[in-house]
């Protein structure tokens, strides 16, 4: 009866692990045509939750020479957003962190150790650029800066999103997924490129 269990377990998680999906993409980071970093994004879907991890990392001589690092996880229930943390360290030191967690129908949001909340529902975020191209989309919610941007149609798979600042980011996509985006990365300015 036992070894019936164990194989009834044994059976169960093979087939939930044939169940999740898990896709990669890979893009250099290039400033001034010239390679500076990387960028590994991956999403794993699991029945109704859908998980985002991106690891971005910079090396760049501006004046000085400066190494950024990006890391997001992100995960969706339900198609809304459930959770969203993002790190940002500036020469091994850190210099933004922000949390966004679903509580009920309200997120609490900590960012660099200030709380706020938001009270509506989040279906769309940055992460998912990499992904999904925002066809009818108009805004997503930015999880490094806790505030919704607005994305703007310019035509030929190609679109603009908009930050709080004001600044601006081009993404192009080939067949749906993003091909080569025109970042303003706030402290470095640069272009991705997806690997061949």
């Amino acid at each position: 009866m036992i070894k019936n269990i164990v194989l009834l377990v044994f059976l169960g998680t093979l087939i939930a692990k044939n169940n999740t999906v898990e896709t990669v993409l890979h893009f250099n980071i290039l400033h001034k045509n010239k390679i500076v970093g990387s960028l590994v994004t991956t999403k794993t879907i699991d029945d109704n939750v859908i998980n985002y991890h991106s690891f971005t990392n910079i090396q760049a001589k501006i004046i000085t020479t400066i190494n950024v690092k990006y890391t997001y996880n992100v995960a969706f229930k339900n198609k809304e957003l459930n959770k969203a943390d993002v790190s940002i360290m500036l020469n091994n030191k850190v210099y933004a962190e922000t949390n966004t967690e679903r509580n009920n129908k309200e997120y609490k949001i900590t960012k660099n150790k200030k709380i706020s909340t938001f009270n509506e529902p989040i279906t769309f975020t940055t992460v998912q650029l990499y992904f999904t191209e925002p066809l009818h989309i108009t805004t997503c919610y930015s999880e490094q800066d806790a505030v919704m941007n607005t994305l703007v149609y310019l035509g030929n798979h190609k679109y603009k999103k908009v930050n709080a600042k004001g600044n601006e980011n081009i993404y192009t996509y080939k067949n749906g997924v993003l091909y080569e985006a025109s970042i303003d990365g706030g402290l470095i300015n640069f272009t991705m490129k997806i690997k061949d």
